[in-house]
């Protein structure tokens, strides 16, 4: 009888295979390794008891987590031993755990060797793609926070189990956390900071030098940035061009080409009603049917200068805009005189000091109760209504509602207005097969919001292609 591991894994990518695959090698026991849509299997025939205790030995120690790691069956089945073998392409992932030991070890030959390649993945090692990040000690904006000293994760952030996974997977992605230590956030002005654990050689040789200096972290500006996020037990890749699964070209428009290519993953790849929520792009929802695919809903583009008239000729809309100035003369005087997105507006009607998403992305996520306020989000015929948004918020802020709290209610009228439009499409095509997609996703209250309010339609999250460009 062998032993027979069915072990989920959401992505094609060979290199955790590869993992088990030297490791079953190197202990000598008699075993395959195989690799299909999904789904890994190890297959253990007639395991000798030192060669398994070795095999466990190693697969305990130094078997890496990865983000695509799902479900693990293991039975004991009659099946005929065929020896397969995994051989694995060479990928720019982090360094495994021994290779790392390797360098960090003053006694290894290879101590601070900034020539070592991982080969334990039963890969022909190569040379990794070269990093042109700069580490510093130094805070500016926009930087992400890399840990040295991995042991103190806990003083300094507050992280789930399944974000600290996810952060020293093998993958090794950008994860958003909240500041705990108090001198963090007097350093950098924040509540919540992207993070990365050592992600190749660079920053590894980076991290033991800033070690030996006694300090927990530095910062660099990632130049090549992949980015998760998790929420509720799904962890999902935003941005990303090392892990992620390449696209297939099935459209000229971008937007279309990656919504094809998430829908041939759902159960159905001939009917789909897409949600775009994007930062970078705009937003838009699609539909694919036999007919064709095409976005059917797009959000106009954010002209400042254009709403704020719109308001100020609406009989209504204009006593808002009067009292705003009025209470906030500086704030309003900035709205006049810059060009600012629809983030960046929100951004200066909130009081906060960036003029960007993240920015009133982050204020949201300060607010920890349920149920936000009331934030219109409705269409004209001439595309979304701007102007509804912005008065809502103006309102609020006459009446001194929190900033963090109108934030939230901010977000969480995206979520309610994705699914709204959602089933507005639903009705219309007749289709019930739900893609999402965009950055905007980054945004853990949008992201909750659909998964708890739109769950009954099961909305389809890829696991393995990147919600944006």
């Amino acid at each position: 009888m062998a032993i027979v591991q069915k072990i989920q894994y959401n992505s094609d990518n060979r290199y955790f295979a590869g993992f088990l695959q030297n490791m079953l090698d190197e202990s000598s026991l008699k075993g395959s390794v195989s690799q299909s849509k999904n789904e890994i299997t190890l297959t253990i025939d007639e395991p000798d008891t030192k060669a398994l205790a070795v095999f466990s030995e190693l697969t305990t120690n130094h078997l890496p987590h990865s983000l695509f790691l799902g479900e693990v069956k293991t039975t004991q089945e009659d099946v005929s031993f065929d020896g397969t073998t995994i051989v694995s392409e060479n990928y720019d992932i982090s360094l495994c755990s021994r290779c790392l030991e390797k360098v960090q070890d003053p006694s290894s030959q290879d101590y601070l060797n900034d020539a070592l390649v991982c080969n334990h993945y039963s890969n022909n090692a190569i040379d990794n793609t070269p990093d042109y990040n700069t580490f510093t000690p130094n805070f500016s904006e926009g930087s992400t926070l890399l840990v040295v000293d991995p042991t103190k994760i806990s003083d300094l952030f507050i992280i789930t189990k399944d974000e600290y996974q996810a952060l020293f997977s093998i993958e090794k992605p950008t994860i958003k956390v909240t500041i705990k230590d108090e001198e963090l956030k007097e350093l950098t002005g924040k509540q919540f900071i992207n993070i990365k654990s050592t992600y190749n050689m660079k920053s590894t040789l980076a991290a033991i030098n800033a070690k030996d200096s006694e300090l927990s972290y530095i910062f660099f500006n990632d130049l090549n940035p992949s980015k998760v996020v998790v929420v509720q037990k799904n962890t999902s890749i935003i941005r990303d061009n090392k892990f992620s699964k390449k696209l297939e070209d099935l459209h000229e428009d971008n937007v279309l080409n990656r919504f094809l290519n998430i829908v041939k993953q759902t159960p159905n790849s001939k009917n789909a009603i897409g949600a775009y929520l994007s930062v970078k792009n705009g937003i838009s929802f699609t539909v694919l049917n036999e007919v064709a695919s095409k976005k059917v809903v797009t959000f106009q583009e954010f002209n400042l200068k254009e709403v704020l008239l719109q308001m100020l000729n609406d009989p209504i809309r204009s006593k808002l805009i009067k009292n705003y100035a009025a209470k906030f003369p500086k704030k309003y005087e900035d709205l006049k005189l810059n060009d600012y997105d629809v983030y960046g507006t929100l951004c200066v009607l909130l009081d906060l000091k960036e003029k960007n998403f993240e920015s009133v992305s982050d204020k949201a996520l300060e607010f920890h109760g349920n149920g936000g306020l009331k934030i219109d989000m409705n269409f004209t015929d001439d595309g979304f209504d701007y102007s509804l948004l912005l008065g809502s918020v103006i309102s609020f802020r006459l009446a001194d509602v929190d900033t963090h709290y109108l934030a939230y209610s901010v977000f969480e009228a995206y979520g309610d207005m994705t699914i709204a439009t959602l089933n507005q499409l639903k009705k219309k095509f007749k289709i019930d097969n739900f893609v999402m997609m965009g950055d905007m996703f980054e945004n853990s209250i949008i992201y909750s919001r659909i998964l708890s309010k739109f769950q009954l339609s099961n909305p389809f999250f890829s696991k393995d292609i990147a919600f944006d460009d």
